[in-house]
């Protein structure tokens, strides 16, 4: 049984390669040689219907033997196609999704699923970006970047928790930074299967916590302590550390040394 989805945005192109089933997209993106892999990322060209060239990225799961985990459930890839749009209605910069498929068993065993995704030229992920371009606060232009993006991040990610949204894995390689030339950095998201709306749960709080704590386990390595509540003071739409800010930092921290006792 298979399941497989273009977005509008992308059907002529798809329709002109004649990519118009889940084994078909396969073959093409995968290529037959490396269908069965466990896992597959890679970048691909596609051809669009005006003669120039888009790169996507191509990521694939493969089980040899059919899923069990996945039945009745959604698999990773489509989830993550289905938080893309997500982001995307509530403004938030994240990988432009183009395609995704599902294939299952007669028993609706999971066994391959696919997704593919723009490629963003200019940019690597966070840890990247501050590894290579502001990696201390040693000059005002490493300042300037390191604020940009902490305020950029704060804004998104108070934005996605308003909307009941949590990543779950919400950590710096799956956020990128682009750096086009004479622009300011921008903060994009990506890799999210796991993220989902929790509007009516008691464990919403948890849940941001998480997410909050997950970002400030690298902001350990690469910031300083107050880069850290600075973030959380911005997050929180504050001008002030005030007795919310502090409250929100000292559960954090605490939520990061109990998830995280070694690190």
């Amino acid at each position: 049984m298979d399941w497989f989805v273009v977005d509008s945005r992308y059907k002529s192109a798809f329709e002109r390669l004649r990519l118009d089933s889940f084994s078909r997209a396969v073959d093409f993106f995968s290529g037959k040689g490396d269908a069965n892999r466990r896992a597959l990322v890679q970048p691909k060209q596609v051809q669009l219907p005006d003669g120039s060239m888009l790169v996507v990225f191509y990521k694939q799961y493969e089980f040899a033997s059919p899923s069990w985990r996945y039945l009745w459930r959604a698999s990773k890839a489509r989830c993550e196609f289905q938080n893309y749009n997500a982001f995307e209605q509530l403004g938030i910069p994240c990988a432009e999704r183009i395609a995704c498929g599902e294939q299952r068993d007669w028993l609706g065993r999971l066994r391959r699923a696919f997704i593919v995704t723009k490629a963003l030229s200019n940019s690597g992920n966070l840890v990247e970006f501050e590894q290579k371009q502001c990696p201390t606060r040693a000059s005002a232009e490493f300042r300037k970047m390191r604020s940009l993006l902490l305020n950029q991040l704060a804004e998104l990610t108070r934005r996605m928790h308003a909307a009941k949204f949590f990543h779950h894995d919400l950590v710096w390689r799956n956020l990128l930074v682009e750096l086009a030339p004479r622009a300011e950095p921008k903060l994009w998201f990506i890799d999210c299967p796991r993220g989902q709306f929790d509007r009516w749960s008691p464990l919403q709080h948890r849940r941001r916590l998480k997410d909050l704590a997950s970002l400030d386990k690298s902001a350990m390595k690469y910031c300083t302590l107050g880069e850290r509540l600075e973030f959380l003071k911005r997050y929180l739409a504050k001008t002030k550390m005030d007795a919310q800010v502090k409250q929100l930092a000292r559960e954090v921290f605490a939520y990061g040394k109990q998830r995280w006792p070694d690190e």
